[in-house]
Formats: C-alpha cells, structure tokens, sequence
C-alpha cells in the first residue's frame, strides 16, 4: 500500500452537517463546509461523499480474529465443552501461516463491515501482528498465556511473553502490545501475579477473560474464597492496565472494585448469547458505578462474525431488556462502546471526527430500503444498519474500501486460502470433519 498519500472528501455528512475532510499523512487536517486544498495545490485523492454518512472507525474490544478457521464448526454447544473437545484441541495444530490465513480473512470481514482496529488475543500473536500490518489496520495484539497449572509450562509461557516484548521495536506504527493471559481458570496465580507486575513495570494493557460463566465464579469461590476480580486484585493484577472481557457475573461490589481502580470491561454480547453463558452483563451497574465499559465481538467461531454494527444492536436492544428501561443505552451511547470509549483506553485519538484526529473513518450509505426514511443518522446506524451499509473504510489515512470494493488486496485469495486451512486444519482435529 501507497505510504499515506493526501485526501480530501468532499460533500459527506458530519453529525447531521454536510462537511468536507481533508487528510494528511494519516490525520484529519481540516474539517468543515470549505475544508480543502490551498488554491493551486493539489492532493493525491478526491473522494465523493455526496449523500455518504461519516462515522468514525469502528474499534472492535476484544476479539480471537484466526478463529474464522472454526466459524461454524462446533456450533450450539457448551461453552467448555466447545472449547475442550473442539477449539483447544484444534488450535493445538495451528502453525503460523495458518494463523496468518485465519487473521486476514477477519481484517478482510473487518474493512468491509466497518472495523479499523481490534484488540487481539491469540496464539503465534508475531504472525498476528504481521497480517493486520499487511491489511492495513491497526490492533493491539496480545500473546495468548496458559499454563493450566502446570510450572514448566509456565516457565515457557514467560519466555515467549519476554521473546513478545522484545519485538515491539519490529512492529509497524499501527500495531502495539498487550499482555494476554487466558482466564484465572487456565493460569496459574503465580503467572497471573507475574504478569500484572510486567503490565505495571512496561506500562502494558494486560487483556483477560473475566467472570464469563457462573462456573467459572462457583469454581473461584470454591478454590480461593473470593470472587474472580477479588482475586485478580489480590494478585495485583487490577489496574487502569485492566481490559476484562466478558464480566457477565461481575456483581455491584467487583463492579465498584474495577471502576475505583480505572479498569476497563468489554461486553461481547452476541458470543455470550450464543454460548448461553446464562446472564447478561449489568452495564446499568457498571455505568452507576462509573466503571468504563467498550463493545467487542469475541472470536468469530462464538459470535459468528465481527459486525460490531451489529453488535451495537445487539448490546443496546439486551441491555434495555434486562433493565426493562427503553432509554438504557441509546444509540449514541452505544457508539460510543464502539468509538470513543475504546479511544479512551487503547488510545490513536479520541474516536472522534475531528480536526487533528487519526484519519480512521468510515462512510456509510443509508439509501437501502431498511434504513430508509433517515431521521436520524445514529440510529438508523445502530438500529437498522449492519456491515454492508458500510461504503468507505479509511485507516490512518488509507483507503482501504471504497465504494464496496476493497482495494489492494485479492480477496478471492484471501477467502481460498483461509477455507482450505480450515479444512486440513478441522479434518487432523476430528478426522470424520463432522460435528459431533
């Protein structure tokens, strides 16, 4: 891809206001009815944005992108059960290409639904990092830790967390680190206490699955007498670093634990829906408490994609249900789940368009029929629109979709590549390839 070239979109619509942006080296330089290039100077791309709705880019909070290999295989079962007798025994034979295979058939589901950044967590994270450069978008990337109790697994989990340290400096500008133990059920204390002293030391974002089933809540209780952010703060690992995936059995107490500390909870709802995890994440508690709360899709083998258009639906029409109150979580403020709020915490600007922000935007099309008449752009967004409203996707300047066809990049190979892995890879874990 071209390095940042300059760009101006003319004509496109701002929180209701029809608005021109011009774009250089990657930030939003001028925004406004006349923004445009000095007379006589010229810039590199002019986009049309007539009739077009500018949003910012979709931030995606928590998410496994390889796991496009297993969407919809192992589909309506248990969350354990999935995950022992299907995922983990399947991604015990993933080598690195695959992975790379996997993670850029999500960035190509991402470009075309929206999504300009991810907050990963997953094995062989250096060929993570490698295909979500290629792609163009920008992530954190997390080293997946489990040691399962075992101490010599721990031993080689820690070196491979030291060997993710050191490659920071060979990261491309758009993509950053984050520590990434599993869960308090498949890490030892030990490792966890470790971690959140690595998190607070190099000052790293530490990304955990967090109270997700009620299990997990009954086991923590039964083993170490408190419930699992209890726990976590008792390890030290509680912090403004925190990034909690889930927390669905969080109660009012972990809740004021987690906000007090500046901690953050990611809500996957349609993944949680899906793997019937049995309760629904109290965002009312958590927004009483003042804890920051963002929205991610999980993995696309539990949700099963990565539309967070759809996931914004999906969080704000749950979260009104389970507080039988029609104005909880209205759809700006679900968003901003999606925007700011992960700006917030993960950083590259404040998820906003505005002047001498990170030029990561999206222009949606609202001219289909079910988004039609357009009262209000936010809502039809949330309420009514999914990934394929999506006309434009523009990262740090980029364009990576325009007019529904992505640029740069051969998606028929893409697509080829990531079904046949699949394939070899589900085959060598069940050789029927059936579900069971």
């Amino acid at each position: 891809m071209s390095d940042r070239p300059s760009l101006w979109i003319q004509n496109a619509v701002v929180d209701g206001e029809t608005t021109s942006l011009l774009i250089r080296n990657g930030v939003i330089e001028a925004l406004g009815s006349d923004a445009g290039p000095s007379p006589g100077e010229e810039v590199d791309r002019t986009l049309d944005g007539s009739g077009l709705h500018a949003f910012p880019g979709l931030r995606n909070g928590h998410t496994h992108a390889a796991m496009t290999l297993f969407r919809g295989w192992g589909d309506d079962m248990p969350l354990m059960e999935w995950l022992q007798t299907r995922i983990w025994p399947a991604e015990a034979l993933l080598t690195p290409e695959d992975v790379y295979d996997g993670v850029r058939l999500a960035c190509l589901e991402m470009i075309r639904s929206g999504t300009t950044y991810l907050n990963d967590l997953y094995w062989h994270h250096e060929t993570v990092a490698r295909a979500i450069d290629e792609m163009g978008l920008r992530a954190h990337v997390g080293a997946a830790f489990l040691d399962f109790g075992d101490a010599e697994k721990a031993r080689a989990q820690q070196k491979m967390v030291l060997r993710h340290l050191d490659s920071r400096k060979e990261l491309g500008a758009r993509i950053r680190i984050t520590l990434g133990p599993h869960a308090i059920y498949t890490v030892r204390p030990e490792s966890l206490a470790w971690l959140g002293e690595l998190s607070e030391s190099e000052d790293l974002p530490l990304h955990i699955h967090l109270s997700e089933t009620r299990g997990e809540v009954d086991d923590c209780l039964s083993a170490h007498g408190v419930r699992p952010a209890h726990f976590l703060e008792e390890l030290g690992v509680v912090s403004p670093r925190l990034i909690a995936a889930h927390g669905v059995y969080l109660d009012a107490e972990e809740l004021a634990l987690l906000a007090d500390a500046g901690a953050t909870v990611v809500t996957n709802p349609n993944a949680n829906l899906k793997l019937a995890t049995g309760g629904i994440f109290d965002y009312a508690g958590a927004r009483r408490a003042g804890l920051r709360v963002i929205l991610g899709t999980d993995g696309p083998a539990s949700n099963n994609d990565l539309d967070m258009i759809e996931e914004m639906k999906t969080v704000a029409l749950i979260q009104k249900h389970r507080a039988e109150d029609a104005t909880c979580l209205p759809a700006r403020e679900a968003l901003e789940l999606a925007t700011e709020n992960p700006a917030e915490v993960l950083g590259w600007g404040p998820g906003r368009i505005e002047e001498g922000a990170p030029a990561d935007l999206i222009l949606v099309d609202f001219s289909h029929p079910s988004t039609q008449p357009l009262h209000d752009p936010v809502s039809a967004l949330v309420y009514a629109a999914n990934g394929r409203a999506v006309h434009t996707t523009i990262c740090d300047g980029r364009v990576l979709m325009h007019r529904w066809e992505v640029e740069g990049i051969d998606e028929e190979e893409i697509i080829a590549r990531a079904g046949a892995t699949a394939r070899r890879v589900v085959e060598k874990a069940e050789p029927s390839g059936r579900p069971r």
